[in-house]
């Protein structure tokens, strides 16, 4: 006990030694080698082959060379001889208890890193999908890097996005956030078992919803997919007594499109109005309330293949796309128009629609951007003309790409903000635009580009400058010589360390010292 080491057994020969250790599973065994039946070296190679963690300390009379070498060979801790005081023993028990320890610290250090490691890369995977979702990565280079920092495998030449979504029936008590995150997580991975044995499948969080990226390098046989999607559906009613819908999105030939097959897929959830709840949508299927199909003309199908276009321009701000987008959608409307004028009013509802599918898409909120005494609908039939109808539509989109370029601005300002204060945070370390960009979880050339927009001056420009004028602080405030301050400050070359000092203030930082 004084030296916090427990006795749990004592045996008198190797029989009873192999089953006390089975029973303890001991850190350390002492062994005489003189023992009945077989002897200590014996019980060694036992022990050696069957735990190899335990320390094995052996104790004989005699200093015979082949009995040492065997306890070596068999990876024996020490090898003590007769005559023997206690004050050895315990030397030799407590550094074998000291390099156990250790291991243990070790093994349980390495247990914490892993853990905390796969809990990081389940939110840093979350974190990539939503971005990816919702059309805040955009290109395909900075997509590949940051799946591959996820673990993630995202090469291959189809894809399909599905929302699911389960409900309680109404006679169930509503959720604690625990019980919703267990069966939420027990759903993702039944999806997962259901469809990876045809296509690679990853599920991930969309706040109460559950988002599935179905990949494939072959065609996606959609039929297929919403079968097995049909079954997860079937196995949770089944199971939880819940009820689960499905949208099922676009195909899609690129992973920088896969925002626009989210879109659809969230899209056709809206169905389940007229359809009902516990249901797997298609949005490639046109619906409606009489046939399970939605009846559609011409202008109707122009407008849902542009809808996918426009939220796909707007949110990379292609002004000429959306003009071009808006000619078409406005020109087919002068058509119908002109076989039958009465078809004006059905035009101001499918443009309001689809203005307001494309605002949901971006999530905005409508209202900002027409008059709220009136909806979209009526604002729209009340002009006169086609023309009138495009004005008002192009005046819309104006503002919705003012809103984007805002919001844009807005998070380019907070990432830039966050990257002076790391760059402030870490003046005496080598700080890159990579080692930045990796902390703010974005491209460096997107760093880059925005660090230059909101301080106008290049990243390399700004972090040269801060240094240097710390440089200045140092050379005024401390004794530290010209050689330390550089290397202080992460410039191991001296000699460019004075020729950055004296660009930025004329002067050698040994002249500045002088003129104090």
């Amino acid at each position: 006990k004084k030296y916090d080491i427990n006795i749990c057994g004592v045996a008198s020969g190797v029989s009873e030694a192999l089953d006390l250790i089975e029973k303890y599973m001991p850190n350390i065994v002492i062994s005489d080698i003189s023992m009945p039946e077989m002897n200590g070296l014996d019980l060694l190679e036992i022990v050696n082959r069957t735990y190899p963690n335990i320390k094995v300390i052996l104790i004989s009379g005699y200093r015979d060379f082949e009995y040492a070498q065997r306890a070596v060979t068999n990876n024996a801790f020490c090898y003590l001889t007769k005559p023997l005081v206690a004050e050895t023993l315990i030397s030799k028990v407590l550094e074998a208890k000291q390099e156990i320890d250790a291991k243990l610290k070790e093994v349980k250090l390495n247990d914490n890193i892993r853990r905390k490691l796969r809990e990081n890369i389940m939110v840093l995977k979350d974190n990539f999908f939503r971005m990816l979702m919702e059309g805040r990565i955009r290109q395909k280079t900075e997509i590949m890097e940051r799946a591959t920092t996820t673990e993630l495998n995202m090469d291959y030449s189809n894809f399909i996005v599905c929302v699911a979504e389960f409900e309680l029936a109404a006679s169930q008590k509503k959720l604690n956030m625990y019980d919703f995150s267990f069966y939420k997580a027990a759903i993702m991975s039944t999806i997962e078992e259901h469809l990876e044995d045809i296509y690679k499948c990853y599920t991930f969080n969309l706040d109460n919803r559950i988002g599935i990226l179905v990949c494939s390098n072959q065609q996606i046989q959609r039929n297929i997919l919403i079968n097995k999607l049909n079954n997860v559906k079937s196995w949770v009613n089944k199971n939880m007594g819940f009820s689960l819908s499905a949208g099922v999105g676009n195909t899609c030939g690129s992973v920088e499109k896969l925002t626009l097959s989210y879109i659809s897929a969230v899209d056709s959830m809206l169905y389940r109005v007229i359809l009902g709840k516990n249901i797997v949508v298609d949005a490639e299927q046109k619906i409606s309330a009489s046939k399970e199909r939605m009846a559609v003309d011409d202008f109707d199908n122009i407008l849902r293949n542009s809808e996918e276009d426009m939220v796909f321009a707007l949110r990379n701000l292609n002004s000429a796309e959306i003009k071009n987008i808006i000619d078409q959608i406005m020109q087919a409307s002068k058509q119908i128009v002109s076989n039958d004028v009465k078809q004006k009013e059905r035009i101001a509802f499918l443009l309001s629609v689809f203005i307001i599918r494309v605002m949901y898409s971006l999530e905005m909120s409508n209202h900002r951007f027409y008059n709220k005494e009136n909806d979209l609908y009526n604002s729209l039939n009340e002009l006169i003309s086609i023309d009138d109808m495009k004005n008002f539509l192009m005046g819309i989109i104006k503002e919705m790409i003012q809103t984007i370029e805002e919001l844009d601005s807005k998070q380019n300002n907070f990432l830039v903000n966050k990257g002076l204060r790391y760059i402030k945070e870490g003046v005496y370390e080598d700080v890159s635009l990579v080692t930045i960009a990796e902390r703010l979880q974005i491209h460096p050339n997107y760093l880059s580009k925005i660090f230059k927009q909101v301080t106008e001056e290049s990243f390399t420009e700004h972090v040269i400058r801060y240094k240097m004028n710390e440089a200045k602080k140092l050379l005024k405030t401390t004794n530290a010589k010209v050689y330390e301050i550089s290397d202080k400050l992460g410039y191991k070359d001296v000699a460019h360390f004075t020729k950055l000092f004296k660009k930025h203030f004329g002067i050698s930082p040994t002249e500045y010292r002088q003129l104090l």
